[in-house]
């Protein structure tokens, strides 16, 4: 996976995306939406098209891990209650000391299954139950077009309900796009197995930081990358990953080892979206990769002609062209007038 994300939505329709359907003290089921919780200090999570790395970015958590308690009623250990906590994007290593929480020099962005347990980057997260859900509308994925240096980006996201696009929140942003009993109606967003950890720097400042956990890629979608995110798609899926108490860490991870690959969605987007500066809302819109047809001569003229673009070597070309036709048509002309003039003298003598 590269390092770029698309997060549009608000909180509080982050908050309804991951609804969660539970049973009622009156028995009834109904939708409810996550709780919101802001990060400590001055960090802001703000909806972006281009979320790069050091970026703050929604995750969801369960309130244990954030108090480090159990939940508990008549003596059995309750379901998980989740929050949803924006964190910095580029898991902070527990054993730097610095002042800097993006200054220790490592790169956290990703981390691998295959060998996630024996970093010390994230082994203490691992043993602490501290596994996060990264949410996202979906992640950007770079391929190298064959035979020049540029790469051409594209937009990679989960499957959609009818009629919602992901990139057109004129698609479903409606008053009825989440209640009680349907749950949320709009986008549906990417749930990317992580870990996070919480971190204070020398100063005192306080930083909860993740990094997305990554696999190697099938052949279908390694025509993209050969890397893929861990991604978690049923709450059954969910629900296991965040439960620390009940899934140890290691049978969490063979859980992700042994998923297939996910169902998965892409299309080509602007190649704007390579500089993470930019951050126009339609970055991630669809895009056609199809080549302009070829332009006449006259076209190419009146092109440069109309963008002010320096046109000699176009006016000569095409001066050569209407001068090669004007020679041909001269040449025919001729040729007719010495057929008409030889038929005449035929016609005289006979």
């Amino acid at each position: 996976m590269c390092g770029r994300t698309a997060c549009t939505l608000a909180p509080d329709e982050v908050c309804k995306a991951c609804s969660v359907l539970k049973l009622g003290a009156d028995g009834r089921k109904s939708y409810q939406s996550l709780q919101w919780r802001d990060h400590p200090g001055d960090h802001t999570y703000s909806p972006s098209t281009n979320m790069a790395p050091s970026r703050y970015t929604p995750v969801i958590i369960s309130e244990q891990q954030q108090r480090g308690v159990k939940r508990m009623q008549d003596g059995e250990e309750q379901p998980t209650q989740r929050i949803v906590h924006p964190m910095m994007w580029g898991l902070v290593p527990p054993f730097y000391k610095g002042p800097s929480a993006t200054g220790h020099g490592y790169s956290t962005t990703n981390s691998r299954l295959e060998d996630v347990e024996t970093k010390a980057s994230y082994k203490p997260s691992l043993s602490r139950g501290q596994r996060c859900v990264v949410l996202c509308d979906g992640f950007y994925e770079w391929q190298t077009t064959k035979g020049t240096k540029n790469k051409q980006p594209y937009f990679i996201y989960a499957p959609q309900p009818e009629e919602v696009k992901i990139w057109d929140r004129a698609t479903w942003d409606k008053p009825e796009v989440w209640d009680e009993e349907e749950g949320w109606k709009g986008p549906q967003l990417l749930k990317m197995a992580g870990l996070f950890s919480h971190w204070r720097s020398s100063e005192g400042e306080e930083i909860m930081s993740y990094s997305v956990l990554t696999r190697e890629a099938s052949k279908k979608f390694s025509v993209l990358h050969h890397r893929i995110p861990a991604i978690l798609e049923t709450e059954e899926e969910v629900e296991d990953w965040l439960d620390a108490g009940r899934v140890n860490y290691k049978e969490a991870l063979e859980m992700l080892r042994q998923k297939d690959e996910p169902v998965l969605e892409w299309h080509p987007v602007s190649t704007e979206v390579n500089n993470a500066r930019n951050q126009n809302s339609d970055l991630h819109y669809p895009v056609s990769l199809k080549k302009k047809p070829p332009q006449s001569a006259g076209s190419r003229f009146m092109s440069a002609w109309l963008g002010k673009a320096p046109v000699k070597e176009e006016v000569k070309s095409i001066k050569e062209e209407n001068g090669n036709k004007n020679k041909e048509n001269g040449e025919k002309t001729m040729s007719a007038k010495e057929e008409t003039k030889n038929g005449v003298k035929n016609e005289g003598e006979a």
